[in-house]
């Protein structure tokens, strides 16, 4: 009998510590625009109207209804000069004629200094207007090996759903 409860014990505080890491991870691993607005991490807010040179290419994501598209927008990877500072950023833009009514266009930025093994995601930032241009803050370039970015895009709403869209590292 003492053997029974002692599995029992065990299984059951098992269950509860298993439990309490799926709960307790799950929002922990959520990025947010605070974590890389305002300053934190190292990002410099800049406007949405600003432009620079496109790098690591870029793309489009589509959100396809009923065969056709039906919420597209394109994004990009772009790197220019902030406050003195040779910085990178991504770019949102999304249609002005193939935007469904209640679509969301999202666009974030990874950053990573240890050559891909951990990145920071600065974002989602995100717009519900068609023919809207967004941008994440952006964050110095450096000649190291170690730092790298890249620009991910997804269009969302309740029913069609784009896959998530990465450009290359650079």
């Amino acid at each position: 009998m003492h053997s029974i409860r002692r599995i029992f014990s065990v299984g059951a505080a098992a269950l509860v510590l298993g439990s309490g890491l799926v709960v307790g991870s799950s929002g922990a691993a959520q990025a947010a625009p605070s974590d890389c607005t305002g300053g934190a991490q190292g990002f410099t807010d800049i406007p949405d109207s600003l432009s620079g040179r496109g790098v690591a290419g870029a793309g489009a994501v589509v959100a396809n209804f009923g065969g056709r598209p039906w919420a597209v927008a394109s994004y990009a990877m772009q790197t220019g000069n902030v406050g003195g500072r040779q910085m990178g950023w991504g770019v949102l833009r999304t249609s002005s004629s193939t935007w469904g009514a209640g679509a969301i266009g999202s666009v974030w930025m990874d950053v990573t200094n240890d050559g891909k093994n951990s990145w920071i995601q600065c974002g989602p930032f995100s717009t519900t207007a068609s023919g809207a241009r967004i941008t994440t803050p952006a964050y110095p370039t450096s000649s190291s090996a170690s730092r790298s970015f890249r620009v991910c895009a997804q269009v969302t709403s309740a029913s069609p759903v784009s896959g998530i869209t990465c450009t290359p590292w650079w």
